[in-house]
């Protein structure tokens, strides 16, 4: 059944059954890879008639002598697709990159889908706990490590059964390879093979490109199977979608780290298939990042809100020109209509500067506004083609409807299919219809068409773009069996009209400790990553205030946090009556 929010959504893109391979390939949209490049930007005359070449598509943005054109990098991926059978890897089985950006990075990414293999992406920041539970929930079998990271790697992967063998140095930057390990230049050494091609539509629909871990929404960090068919319609329709009306060659720069959703397949697959060139920074600094936007002439522009709160708030932005930019999007974390104008002050009269909302569930944007729709509203736009959704209230009854705010359920080709090997979390996301509930809420106005967010029904803290879940944060404190009777984690505004958090730890200690703040804290220090860590502060109570049926009353804890940021409260003797 249709869910009334279609007619609104009125844009129908066919998705052949003949997609032809995943992510390299542009078969099956279209008759021919010239006519496919014709279609995604009329302006790229020369890159249509001629795909494989030399054009330079990435470009290392920290080192102007690395760069590589599509024929390049096709050469590399076909190396590696031999690498990857060559190293005894079966088909299906996960890999992990754990690296800081690059431009060869994406290649792996595409060596190791195009020979079969499933991608995932660490975060660089991880400790050892948490790689380990990454190689548990994802099943990684092999890794691609910077030398500067492999010790927590080694670690994790040791004591995971992961053999020395199935380790591979990324030394992208000529560093030395540790004795005893291999360089992933190894895998380049096998001659070239062609990669597996897939045409029928089920096939692509149960085969995985990558496990990408998410926090869902609730609990522990999922791993959700984003497929071939989610990878090459979210391409599809976000090119068809959003860039339509272009007229340009668009120009970006990527300082996102590339185990995100925001760049599987944005940036390891589409600059390749639109030919599009791409300036990939190894870590966000500022005022690189700034000079880059300015030396390149970057047209397209994505960010998230923790980098624009940077940009406007640094002199480095009168500094440096952002007039080249065309249009730019944030997302990840919603963005104050402060912020958003202020940013908007910077760039070109009559420059788009909007917003869209997605997750890694959804390969990414869910919605948006199609260039060159402008908004100051604070709407996250549109819904993307093809995609089905509804509202339900807090016991999953439908109420869709205009104007009213619910619990926003969405299908559609870009929405994966399950979180890898966790059935109660499947049960609890996805109901019986085939929509992911996402935890968001939203509304859409009557008037106007446009989503927008209003809430989060799921729990997670939003840190620097990064989500960090509660229970994680409690269980690590709860080890401390001796000190710490009870625990809740709590996500503090960093500004009033701010989306921005900071974790807060509730704790209760049992009888005897004398726990301090810095001994809780050290609890997250050492084992969890910086962005996780309780910046928020801690604060102790008697008792946690919870529910008749256990449940851990977080409206009333976000309701004490305001005084007591106020008051500068670190305990509570007594509980506020319920």
């Amino acid at each position: 059944m249709l869910c009334k929010f279609q007619v609104f959504n009125p844009i129908a893109i066919e998705l052949s059954p003949h997609i032809g391979n995943q992510l390299l390939e542009c078969r099956g949209y279209c008759k021919s890879p010239a006519l496919f490049l014709k279609k995604i930007c009329p302006s790229l005359k020369a890159v249509a008639k001629h795909p494989l070449i030399i054009l330079k598509v990435y470009h290392d943005a920290d080192d102007e002598s690395r760069t590589l054109s599509r024929r390049q990098g096709l050469s590399i991926v076909r190396k590696l697709v031999a690498g990857f059978r060559k190293a005894g890897l079966k088909k299906g089985d996960c890999f992990a990159v754990t690296s800081f950006s690059d431009i060869m990075y994406s290649m792996v990414f595409l060596g190791g889908v195009a020979a079969g293999r499933v991608f995932s992406g660490t975060n660089p920041a991880y400790r050892v706990a948490e790689m380990r539970h990454h190689i548990r929930t994802t099943e990684v079998k092999f890794f691609i490590v910077e030398p500067e990271l492999l010790d927590v790697v080694i670690e994790g992967a040791t004591r995971e059964g992961i053999p020395k063998d199935c380790i591979f140095v990324f030394n992208v930057r000529g560093q030395k390879v540790p004795y005893g390990f291999r360089s992933w230049e190894w895998l380049l050494q096998h001659g070239e093979e062609d990669w597996e091609r897939i045409t029928d539509l089920e096939t692509l629909k149960r085969t995985d490109v990558a496990r990408l871990t998410t926090s869902g929404t609730t609990g522990l960090p999922k791993t959700a199977c984003q497929s071939h068919y989610n990878a090459t319609s979210f391409h599809t329709v976000i090119a068809t979608k959003s860039q339509a009306s272009i007229t340009w060659e668009p120009r970006t720069i990527s300082p996102l780290p590339m185990f995100h959703v925001a760049t599987v397949p944005a940036v390891h697959a589409s600059p390749f298939r639109t030919g599009h060139p791409i300036w990939i920074m190894r870590r966000f600094k500022l005022e690189p990042f700034l000079a880059g936007i300015e030396k390149h002439q970057v047209t397209n522009l994505a960010v998230i809100p923790p980098l624009v709160t940077a940009i406007i708030n640094s002199p480095l932005s009168k500094k440096y020109s952002l007039k080249s930019v065309r249009t730019a999007v944030s997302g990840v974390a919603p963005l104050d209509a402060g912020s958003q104008r202020e940013m908007r002050k910077l760039l070109a009269p009559g420059v788009t500067f909007t917003q869209l909302w997605g997750l890694t569930e959804t390969t990414g944007a869910m919605t948006l506004f199609p260039y060159p729709e402008e908004d100051d509203t604070g709407s996250v736009g549109r819904l993307i083609p093809n995609t089905d959704v509804k509202l339900v209230d807090e016991d999953g009854k439908d109420i869709t409807a205009f104007d009213v705010r619910g619990e926003i359920c969405v299908r559609g080709p870009t929405v994966v299919r399950q979180y890898y090997r966790n059935s109660k979390a499947n049960a609890e996301t996805w109901d019986e219809d085939g929509y992911l509930h996402t935890g968001d809420i939203l509304y859409c106005d009557s008037k106007t068409k446009l989503w927008y967010i209003v809430d989060r029904k799921k729990e997670l803290i939003k840190v620097r773009g990064f989500q960090v879940a509660p229970p994680e944060l409690e269980a690590a404190l709860l080890q401390a069996k001796d000190d710490i009777a009870d625990v809740a984690v709590i996500g503090l505004k960093s500004q009033p009209d701010s989306d921005a958090e900071r974790p807060r730890a509730y704790v209760v200690r049992k009888p005897g400790s004398d726990i301090t703040e810095a001994g809780v804290k050290r609890l997250i220090d050492d084992h969890l990553a910086s962005y996780k860590q309780l910046t928020g502060g801690v604060v102790f109570l008697d008792e946690i205030p919870r529910s008749p049926t256990g449940k851990i009353l977080k409206r009333v804890l976000r309701e004490w946090a305001g005084t007591e940021e106020k008051e500068n409260v670190t305990t509570r003797r007594a509980l506020i009556p319920l």
